[in-house]
């Protein structure tokens, strides 16, 4: 029998797409091209609207990394999985922040799908910024697909034989309080105390969005801003397809309760985190030019346009 290696592994990711697909999100996400790539200490990323054909139909593009397969559960696969699924569906559901910034809405739908954004993988790391991890929510939505998924045979069907090396560690979900709870390979809870991990032997990873280049419509805030991929260059008068899809009803197979305790503990998190410490700075701006700069208080500069002086903002 002919071994037709590229599509038994493209094959594998793209039904792990679809079925988290319709177990998390209702089978509201579009369809993506899925790579591969090696970038350095990332696990996956999303670039929107990074495809196009000759009839100027896009697709998104889901990239992740293989180094990362024969080391790391396939739990975390999933996770990098569905973190980027959250961001595809922001992209044409919501609104995605300046800069590819993982912002409150995309922070909410993450909790929607079992996941707990940390800016260190960890309870009570950030919930939003720019560089985000994540961490699984206990018997949440996608602990509870990524076990069916698992207990239905799923596994990669090749791996690379040079991975990224990752020391032996428990696998580690977390309760809303913040407990670990160790898991076995099928994702059922260990009997038992969890294990304690003194320290996280992997290396620090991230997940990116990318987004294609466009203009944006009179009037955008520029919420709207985008990350183009390292130094690649993308021409400005990329376009955007003009049927893009129409919000659906979210209505996931795994979904909690409409008082979700998951998104109620982020919420608490965020507004009741103590304030980062400010940099002593204020901006100063003419509000003629719109010309912005940054400095101590007490500053007297003007602008070197219309000669006003430009106004403190605290």
């Amino acid at each position: 029998m002919t071994v037709r290696a590229t599509f038994d592994t493209y094959e594998t990711l793209l039904k792990a797409y679809d079925y988290f697909n319709e177990a998390l999100f209702g089978g509201q996400l579009p369809e993506v091209i899925i790579t591969y790539h090696r970038q350095r200490k990332v696990m996956g990323y999303a670039s929107i609207g990074r495809w196009v054909n000759a009839q100027r139909q896009y697709v998104d593009e889901l990239a992740v990394n293989p180094e990362y397969f024969a080391k790391y559960p396939l739990i975390e696969i999933c996770q990098t999985l569905c973190h980027e699924m959250a961001h595809i569906w922001q992209a044409h559901f919501g609104k995605p922040g300046r800069r590819g910034y993982h912002n409150i809405e995309w922070a909410k739908q993450m909790t929607r799908i079992g996941l707990m954004p940390s800016s260190n993988g960890l309870p009570g790391g950030e919930k939003t910024g720019e560089w985000m991890m994540d961490y699984v929510i206990y018997d949440g939505a996608f602990h509870r697909s990524c076990q069916a998924l698992l207990g239905k045979g799923f596994m990669l069907p090749w791996v690379d034989r040079y991975p990224v090396q990752r020391l032996a560690v428990p696998i580690l979900v977390y309760d809303l309080q913040g407990h670990a709870i160790e898991l076995d390979a099928g994702l059922f809870r260990k009997p038992g105390p969890s294990r304690l991990v003194a320290a996280r032997t992997a290396p620090v990873m991230a997940t990116a969005t990318l987004m294609a280049a466009r203009d944006l419509p009179p009037g955008d805030d520029g919420d709207s801003e985008l990350l183009l991929a390292d130094s690649a260059s993308i021409g400005t008068d990329s376009f955007v397809p003009a049927d893009t899809p129409t919000p659906a009803q979210w209505e996931g197979v795994f979904q909690r309760d409409d008082v979700d305790e998951a998104e109620q503990q982020l919420i608490r998190e965020i507004f009741d985190s103590r304030p980062r410490a400010k940099s002593g700075r204020i901006k100063y701006c003419c509000k003629t030019c719109h010309i912005q700069v940054w400095g101590k208080p007490g500053l007297n500069i003007e602008c070197g346009d219309c000669k006003k002086p430009l106004l403190g903002e605290t």
